[in-house]
């Protein structure tokens, strides 16, 4: 018998199997009985067997003594039979009894065959339903052995299952910490971000404040200027003289002196528009990305397809360094304002930093996962701004070589600028004709203006950071406000037309001019205020890609595409 389960042991399956065996053990208990009753019967043939033969011994012992007497009877001449009347009485009475016995005997064999044939029917039908029953047991038993089988199958299925609902168990119980722990240091972050942002409302509130009180400071400046200027038109010629020679008497301008020493400086740097090639400087290059000068215009670096960097000397043209080390072409080339430093933005995902005292290398920094576009100190050469075509823009200082922010900047970009001298506001030129505004310290954007019909290709910042020169391959360049980025002149000309590549337009260090270069080797210059073109001047013989002015504004330095960089009066 099968042992009952337990309650709730078991599924639906584990009773239909119980419920079958059951059935096995009733069917096993009936053919027992039929079994048992067949042995009776076979028991009981048997004894009629037994019977059977006494008798038929019996009715021959009898029929023996009958033929005894007969024969006696005849070799005595009747005598015992019809002679002897008491005898003879007694002899044929005995006769008839054992005539009568054997005919009962005889009587009795015939239902002892008709029962033993009865019984070997019922025990033939016994055997085949036995027979039967043993077959359908057998079957019954291999699908027991199966059932058992499948049940073992189960029983350990169920077992690995309990296992794993327990690590899962225990998982769920690991997470839900390390959920609750998340969520603590969440709204620890979210308190600090909060914190951070309050402090930051306010430090943009003293920002703006100091820029207001600085843009009061630079206008009151300007009002001063305008001021000396005519008073410098109104006095002698003893004044122009004091002038050049850099000399101001406080008997002319009293308590302005000061002031207008910086506007005799101003007056010294005034730009010049340029008219001819005074040189040429062959970079050994199959094709130029970009152009670089000190502050005193004493060096001039150069960086292109090839993987060095070329140093050379501004003004004579000699070759000073070939800088190695990039693995692939160089897109943008900076110096330091100390003149001490220069870096490149180079295709191979890294920008390098070299001493420009030693030619050595001093720093690689890696961390962008696409090309470094464009590379740029701030005036202190603290932070360096790399613009990658992963789209990011990061935030290095220099002095240890890494990254202290990245700021995500959504579309592709050609070029950036810094703002003011510490670089804590960068603006960027965008492939979806737009220029973005960032706050480096915080990585947000700050402002953001559509302001070409085409993608810009380059930014330039004036010396103040007050205005922004783009330059668009919509055949524009345009002098934007820096605060709020309104459009405050337009600049173009019917045949200028940008590389889309590389195309770099500049702002005179005074400010008057704004120059760029063409697809078609022509440099382009423009009065600013007016928006007017002063001169276009055919010298390049490929695509110009850079052009820039040296600090004192008499000199221009114009790179085309193809090798050869000219020097400009």
């Amino acid at each position: 018998m099968i042992a009952q389960p337990k309650a709730g042991s078991t599924g639906g399956w584990e009773a239909r199997i119980l419920a079958q065996l059951g059935q096995r053990d009733m069917r096993v208990s009936t053919v027992a009985r039929v079994i048992e009753s067949y042995n009776r019967l076979a028991g009981k043939v048997g004894d009629f067997a037994s019977h059977t033969r006494a008798s038929e011994a019996r009715t021959r012992e009898i029929q023996g003594e009958h033929e005894r007497l007969m024969e006696y009877d005849r070799a005595t001449g009747g005598g015992m039979i019809g002679g002897g009347g008491g005898s003879n009485a007694i002899a044929q009475q005995r006769i008839s009894e054992l005539e009568k016995e054997v005919d009962g005997l005889k009587e009795e064999r015939t239902l002892l065959y008709r029962t033993q044939a009865t019984n070997a029917q019922r025990l033939l039908e016994l055997s085949d339903r036995m027979r039967e029953t043993d077959e359908r047991m057998q079957q019954q038993d291999l699908e027991i052995a199966d059932s058992h089988e499948a049940l073992r199958r189960a029983n350990a299925k169920v077992d690995d299952m309990g296992a794993a609902a327990k690590e899962k168990d225990g998982t769920i119980e690991i997470l839900q910490d390390e959920l609750s722990a998340l969520q603590l240091e969440i709204v620890q972050i979210e308190e600090r971000c909060s914190r951070l942002q309050t402090e930051n409302d306010d430090l943009v509130k003293r920002w703006l404040k100091k820029m207001n009180e600085e843009a009061e400071k630079v206008n009151e400046v300007t009002r001063e200027l305008e001021l000396i200027k005519r008073k410098s038109a109104a006095v002698s010629p003893r004044m122009s003289g004091a002038v050049e020679d850099g000399v101001l008497d406080e008997r002319f301008f009293g308590e302005h002196a000061a002031t207008a020493v910086a506007a005799a400086a101003a007056i010294r740097g005034v730009s010049t528009v340029p008219r001819a090639a005074v040189g040429k400087i062959d970079a050994r290059m199959e094709e130029l990305h970009s152009i670089a000068l000190s502050h005193d215009g004493e060096v001039l670096a150069v960086g292109g397809q090839s993987n060095a960097v070329k140093v050379f000397d501004a003004q004579t043209g000699d070759s000073i360094y070939s800088l190695a080390g990039c693995l692939k072409g160089v897109n943008h080339v900076d110096i330091s304002a100390d003149g001490k430093l220069l870096v490149a933005a180079s295709s191979d995902h890294t920008a390098r930093i070299w001493r420009l005292d030693t030619g050595r290398a001093w720093k690689t920094l890696s961390g962008h996962i696409g090309g470094v576009m464009t590379a740029k100190f701030n005036s202190n050469a603290t932070r360096l701004f790399t613009y990658s075509q992963d789209r990011t823009v990061k935030v290095w200082d220099v002095a240890r070589g890494l990254c202290v922010r990245t700021l995500f900047t959504v579309s592709g970009c050609h070029d950036l600028a810094l703002l003011d001298a510490d670089g804590a506001r960068i603006v960027t030129a965008h492939m979806d004709n737009s220029v973005r505004v960032w706050d480096s310290a915080s990585g947000k954007r700050v402002a953001e203006a559509a302001v070409h019909r085409e993608q810009v290709m380059s930014v330039s910042v004036s010396r103040l950071g007050s205005r922004i020169l783009t330059n668009s391959y919509d055949g524009t360049l345009k002098l934007l406000d820096a605060r709020t980025l309104a459009v405050l002149a337009v600049l173009s000309a019917p045949a200028y037309r940008p590389s889309r590549n590389w195309a770099r337009a500049s702002l005179s260090p005074d400010e008057r001019y704004a120059m760029a270069g063409s697809i078609d080797g022509k440099l382009y210059v423009w009065d600013v205020a007016t928006g007017d073109l002063v001169r276009t001047l055919d010298i390049h013989k490929s695509a110009v890609c850079d052009a820039l002015w040296s600090a004192s504004g008499t000199r221009v330095y114009s790179a085309e595409k193809n090798r050869y960089i000219l020097i400009l009066q």
